[in-house]
């Protein structure tokens, strides 16, 4: 499987359901008591883990690892997420009015952190800003802290038997250290969910994939299968039995995000075995892999339209329909997520791609190569 040159579009289908569900969460509120969409985040972390290891793996005895590395990351994320940055800031000081800035103080006072990726830390240490167009930002950090030292770990530990055990302890690690915290401090839930070492077991367990894939560990799809089935009940009882699906609940807040990585796992080793998964279909819908394909813009652009175009857009329409409030914010919302796609894919097809046709080839047994995913 590893070093299969096929492509896997399914792959694609996998991160547009990624995005799907964050889009669900943050645009519909309705499904916030039934469905976690917020874990979409944590299968863009399972898919990073799984395609950048394998791009890892694939290159670190060729010539200019690291530097093929970075500069291949940089032209895929750096573009795009300064373009909306700092045209985010360029827009707060050109409009918005003096009495509301404080609504943006985090990202004026803070810039800084924003351009060198450590923004959740900056969340964590002075707080969240009350406009959370960039909030969403903090898992662009988390990614990013992950790359900055992942490829010196694997340059590092020659052995695969090692390299699998360790990350296999570290996820487990992270998992006991997260759920302590928890029950000592309940409260402190935040620290939990954007703490980039307490996030880390999902990109941890996308990589231990990869790498038993790597070695050739025959892995049997029925118990894989059935372990898919378990841990989808568990997550339908942890939600009924705590009337929530909230990330910062006892049952995410501890041991969940684990069980999610794992979950997210599981569904990603049946999608790459040929035959083994039934959602593969699915997954394969054209939309689904338009999705996947402009997911990163989606992402990237998603907050700040609904937190800016999308509020004004509904304030100016109740001041003149109270009666229909919750249509004209229905129709805010739907104006926003479509203009949202159209941003996205002008964004893709015209910016993205120029950078993208700079990266350094990838060679051609790697991993990352079954799926045209945005990492």
């Amino acid at each position: 499987m590893a070093k299969s040159t096929r492509h896997i579009p399914a792959l694609d289908g996998l991160r547009g359901a990624a995005i799907i569900l964050v889009l669900l969460w943050h645009c519909i509120s309705i499904t916030r008591d039934f469905l976690p969409g917020w874990s979409g985040v944590d299968l863009f972390f399972v898919l990073s883990g799984y395609l950048i290891t394998g791009r890892l793996l694939a290159t670190k005895d060729r010539p200019n690892y690291l530097a093929n590395f970075y500069r291949n990351r940089a032209l895929r994320i750096l573009p795009l997420y300064y373009s909306v940055f700092i045209g985010f800031l360029v827009i707060v000081h050109l409009f918005v009015q003096k009495k509301n800035l404080p609504e943006f103080s985090v990202y004026t006072d803070h810039w800084k952190s924003f351009l060198l990726f450590t923004q959740n830390w900056t969340f964590l240490l002075y707080g969240f800003p009350r406009n959370q167009s960039l909030l969403s930002l903090w898992t662009l950090a988390v990614e990013e802290q992950f790359y900055l030292i992942w490829p010196l770990i694997i340059l590092a530990i020659s052995s695969a038997t090692a390299r699998w055990k360790i990350f296999a302890g570290l996820i487990v690690l992270i998992m006991a250290t997260r759920t302590g915290y928890y029950l000592y401090h309940p409260h402190a839930h935040q620290l939990n969910y954007y703490n980039t070492f307490f996030r880390a077991d999902a990109l941890l367990m996308g990589s231990l994939l990869c790498h038993l894939h790597v070695a050739g560990i025959r892995l049997n799809n029925r118990w894989i299968k059935l372990a898919t089935l378990l841990l989808l009940a568990a997550f339908i009882a942890a939600g009924l039995v705590l009337h929530n699906v909230d990330p910062a609940n006892l049952f995410y807040g501890t041991i969940g995000y684990t069980l999610l990585a794992v979950f997210f796992a599981c569904i990603l080793h049946l999608v790459v075995s040929p035959g083994a998964a039934t959602i593969t279909p699915i997954l394969n819908l054209p939309f689904l892999r338009f999705c996947g394909k402009i997911s990163y813009g989606l992402y990237l652009l998603h907050e700040p339209i609904l937190q800016t175009a999308g509020t004004k857009m509904s304030v100016w329409g109740v001041t003149r329909w109270p009666a229909h409030a919750g249509l004209v914010n229905n129709l805010s919302m739907t104006v926003c997520v479509l203009f949202t796609f159209l941003l996205a894919s002008l964004s893709f097809r015209y910016f993205e791609s120029f950078f993208l046709r700079l990266k350094t080839p990838s060679i051609p047994q790697e991993p990352a190569r079954q799926g045209t995913a945005i990492s």
